[in-house]
């Protein structure tokens, strides 16, 4: 992921490159899909905690902060679904949406590229990320989140479920996120 995928140029992760690494000049070899690269970065993190592996952490925060600057929506605010490397048109008619998985993603890579580098960068995206989030996704007459938010941030699906909205992102998110902020907390009583 860090290798092959890896624009070391950019500090961004490519969907498809060739098996050279190289990206081809097409609309699948610009692809860059934020919210696989973000997910991606905190599977690295997660990995190379558990070998004390501080260079890999500290690549894949920046990698995952590169991600999160690189699709988010400046006018909007949220993350876009997809984008293009080199600003062409995209391919996906949903490019521009803000899909619930790609931030339930983000909050965690945020959070745990904080809680193992300590780096005030990665609570800042998290701070953001998490008031972007949680006021636009959870459903608060029924509750579960929506799933697709529109370029303006509107509910663009009222559904919760179907063929690719299911019962998954929101709460892996919440579980490790609930374990990150208990293992920061039991740090910090510790430390006093």
């Amino acid at each position: 992921i860090l290798t092959l995928f890896l624009d070391r140029k950019r500090g961004l992760l490519f969907e498809n490159v060739s098996p050279d690494g190289s990206h081809p000049d097409c609309m699948d070899g610009r692809l860059i899909a934020p919210g696989h690269g973000i997910e991606a970065t905190w599977f690295v993190m997660d990995i190379a905690r558990r070998t004390n592996d501080t260079a890999t952490i500290n690549k894949a925060a920046d990698v995952a902060l590169n991600l999160m600057e690189y699709g988010w929506d400046e006018k909007y605010g949220g993350i876009f679904y997809s984008m293009d490397a080199d600003g062409h048109p995209m391919q996906q008619l949903d490019w521009d949406q803000k899909l619930w998985w790609v931030h339930a993603e983000a909050l965690i890579a945020a959070a745990m590229a904080f809680q193992l580098t300590g780096r005030k960068d990665c609570w800042a995206w998290y701070r953001k990320l998490h008031d972007y989030t949680w006021a636009r996704y959870p459903d608060p007459k029924y509750g579960e989140w929506f799933g697709y938010l529109n370029r303006q941030d509107e509910v663009l699906l009222n559904l919760k479920g179907g063929k690719w909205k299911g019962c998954f992102h929101v709460p892996r998110s919440l579980f490790r996120l609930q374990c990150i902020f208990k293992e920061l907390a039991e740090s910090a009583a510790g430390n006093k």
